[in-house]
């Protein structure tokens, strides 16, 4: 959907048959999807001001500043059958951008075509009003009820999206940079955006954002608003939009590689945790399992954190863990009547790892085929073999002594995202007030089980992809060519431990290698890191970096576009960035840095 009250053009255009294809085809490929009402605004707006003290303003009907040049035109194929489709044919001017009010709530087709139909039926209504000035106030009527309705309508339901799609048609010869940036309304938490930069190849492209990956940094379940703004782009040069929405795909395959190793056991609670019901037989009458209590223990010194997903009456459940002494074993439990796969989503965003790290144990084998269905990358247990767990291959894992204090790093995080939540200032404040301490020292041999465990458990913040031996990182200390930095964090919540690695290459001056545990993240940590670093290199000439541009990191990576790095090489999936001597370093100050 879009600002049809302004704009009720529609074009007929002859789009190339292979790109229109393209279109249809992801069309077809969509379960449900958002009904985003996207709409003209300006990177520099300042508005009402701006109205009156900016050259480039130019009026709409509705008082508002035109920053598209024929506004948005809806494209209509020649000898196209699918009347459903939407395309838009956008001409961006100076600052232009298109926005919406954010809102992920998923709808099936049938209701987003009757929308739609009743939108263009009010579109045409008020376009036929017998003055400009009514037209102006029924315009400014109609926007505030299509923004209103989307913040009202916001999480109705339980169907988490998918991704966010974007399908844009680029008809130049030329390479278009295009910026994502999704914003909270709420000042609290609107300086922490999320932020993607990606390039519009000539002809079509499709750009697919898991949802998960928004979600760790926004809070989708408060206002939000979505900006996609073009970069360097001619005004006759048109861009054409299919979706671009929140959508659940017909046959959406994350990836369903399991990993080598289990981060986290969900556990069911009714015969699963304890034998009995606890809705219909009581607490009094529930036992808990026989050496459940040693394997939830063993599990934690191993640094395997335990969570729930049961369906149960909270303030029952909880009461129950705590009656059996095992309360304090599970973070972020999520004990709801919601479907499981939801629980299971959301204790992997909380606890900011991927679901291809959990085992999952339940009795019930309704409930692990809604897993496997939903969530395929997750491994499955029948809850009566749960004393073999242990035995598991997926559980050997090194044991260090981050790995033991595992779960009162997550327990941490917990107090650090309530006392957030409560927090009067923006999200930086807060994290000024947190007291965030980063230690860098040398590698040293002491460091080596840890750095080790980091390096094969690292994979969203791994910039390299390299999984170092315990011999390679013999090899690197014993380098002199190489320095080499082992990162230790805390604040006034507690000890983060060891949570990054990085090396640098000095007679390149180029950082080669980068890698951060995923509990860091948003802590503007590794932002902290490469201020560091480029104090410290610049003084010798351009600094480079290099690294190995992947789904899992490519996220992640925006850090450097945060320092406005520039790409010098790009080939495949290496990236090349430098940073040239000269330049200011970006420094927010929100980290101490302690030199060791």
């Amino acid at each position: 959907m879009y600002e049809t009250e302004v704009y009720i053009k529609t074009v007929q255009e002859n789009l190339p048959q292979q790109v229109f294809n393209e279109f249809l085809n992801t069309y077809q490929e969509v379960k449900s999807m958002s009904m985003l009402h996207w709409t003209e605004h300006c990177t520099e707006c300042a508005m009402p001001t701006c109205f009156t003290t900016c050259d480039l303003y130019a009026p709409r009907i509705d008082g508002k500043c035109q920053r598209f040049v024929e506004g948005i035109e809806r494209v209509v194929q020649k000898n196209q059958k699918d009347k459903g489709y939407q395309i838009l044919k956008i001409r961006f001017k100076k600052w232009g951008v298109l926005a919406t009010q954010g809102n992920n709530e998923l709808y099936d087709f049938k209701e987003i075509e009757n929308r739609t139909h009743k939108d263009f039926k009010i579109s045409e209504l008020i376009h036929l009003a017998p003055s400009q000035f009514i037209r102006k106030k029924l315009i400014q009527k109609r926007y505030s009820q299509k923004k209103n309705r989307i913040i009202d309508e916001q999480n109705k339901k339980a169907k988490i999206p998918d991704v966010f799609l974007m399908e844009i048609y680029n008809p130049s010869q030329s390479v278009i940079p295009l910026g994502l940036v999704i914003r909270n309304d709420d000042a609290k938490y609107s300086k922490m955006p999320f932020q993607y930069r990606f390039e519009l190849k000539p002809g079509y492209n499709k750009e697919t954002i898991p949802f998960d990956e928004i979600a760790k940094r926004i809070k989708t379940e408060l206002p939000y608003r979505i900006n996609l703004i073009p970069e360097k782009l001619d005004s006759d040069i048109p861009l054409y939009f299919g979706i671009t929405e929140f959508v659940q795909l017909k046959d959406y395959k994350p990836k369903v590689e399991k990993s080598k190793k289990v981060k986290c056991v969900v556990w069911d609670l009714d015969h699963t945790i304890w034998d009995g019901i606890l809705v219909e037989d009581g607490l009094e009458n529930l036992k808990l399992k026989d050496g459940i209590k040693s394997i939830l223990s063993q599990l934690e010194q191993k640094g395997i954190v335990n969570s729930i997903a049961s369906k149960n009456n909270y303030d029952s459940a909880i009461e129950a863990l705590k009656h059996f002494g095992i309360d304090d074993f599970f973070v972020y439990p999520k004990i709801s009547w919601l479907p499981k796969s939801k629980s299971l989503k959301e204790i992997a965003l909380d606890l900011n790892v991927n679901v291809n790290t959990f085992l999952f144990v339940d009795d019930s084998e309704f409930e692990r085929k809604e897993i496997q269905s939903i969530l395929p990358q997750v491994r499955l247990m029948d809850a009566i073999h749960y004393k073999t767990l242990l035995d598991l291959e997926e559980f050997q894992v090194p044991v260090t002594q981050d790995s033991t204090n595992r779960k009162s790093f997550y327990a941490n995080e917990e107090k650090r995202k309530k006392v957030s939540d409560n927090y009067e200032g923006d999200y930086l404040e807060f994290l000024r007030t947190c007291n965030i301490e980063l230690e860098i020292e040398s590698l040293k041999k002491e460091h080596f089980e840890r750095v080790y465990e980091l390096t094969q458990r690292t994979n969203q913040m791994n910039f390299s992809g390299n999984r170092y031996t315990k011999a390679d990182i013999q090899s690197i200390y014993q380098n002199e060519t190489l320095s080499s930095y082992v990162l230790r964090c805390s604040d006034k919540f507690g000890d983060y431990g060891i949570i990054g690695f990085g090396i640098i290459e000095k007679s390149k001056n180029e950082l080669i290698d980068l890698m951060f545990s995923c509990r860091i993240q948003s802590k503007r940590i590794e932002h902290a890191f490469i201020t560091y670093v480029l104090e410290r290199y610049l003084k010798f000439g351009d600094f480079f970096v290099t690294y190995n541009h992947t789904e899992r990191n490519k996220f992640s990576a925006q850090v450097f576009n945060d320092f406005n790095f520039e790409i010098i090489k790009q080939e495949g999936a290496l990236r090349v960035l430098k940073f040239e001597q000269g330049r200011k370093i970006p420094n927010d100050k929100l980290i101490t840095i302690l030199e060791k």
